[in-house]
């Protein structure tokens, strides 16, 4: 049984959605922060970190391409955090996911 999501007239399955490498990339975060300082709550915070700062040049980029002089000096200095330029896929496969997933392990074993 897959959830099905509705946002901006989109009818999105969430299996669809689901980034492993991703999920495994902030797993191997985490797992470095924990051997680093033994706190997994440090971990998860980069794993986070790294892919909303990912999410946010992707964001930029397509903010770049809609733009009509496609440059980057022609796009505001937050332009990458404008919301009608994220897609589901980005918001919930490549970050909320992935976050989640982390911070949830970092809760359970603590």
């Amino acid at each position: 049984m897959s959830t099905l999501i509705t946002c901006r007239n989109e009818k999105i399955l969430l299996k669809n959605y689901i980034n492993i490498s991703h999920i495994l990339i902030c797993l191997a975060l985490q797992g470095i922060g924990y051997a680093l300082t033994k706190n997994l709550f440090i971990g998860a915070i980069a794993g986070v970190f790294f892919f909303a700062g990912r999410e946010i040049a992707q964001n930029e980029y397509r903010y770049i391409d809609a733009l009509p002089s496609k440059l980057r000096k022609d796009m505001p200095m937050f332009g990458g955090l404008n919301p009608k330029y994220w897609t589901i896929k980005s918001i919930v496969a490549d970050l909320t996911i992935p976050s989640l997933i982390t911070v949830l392990i970092a809760l359970v074993l603590k």
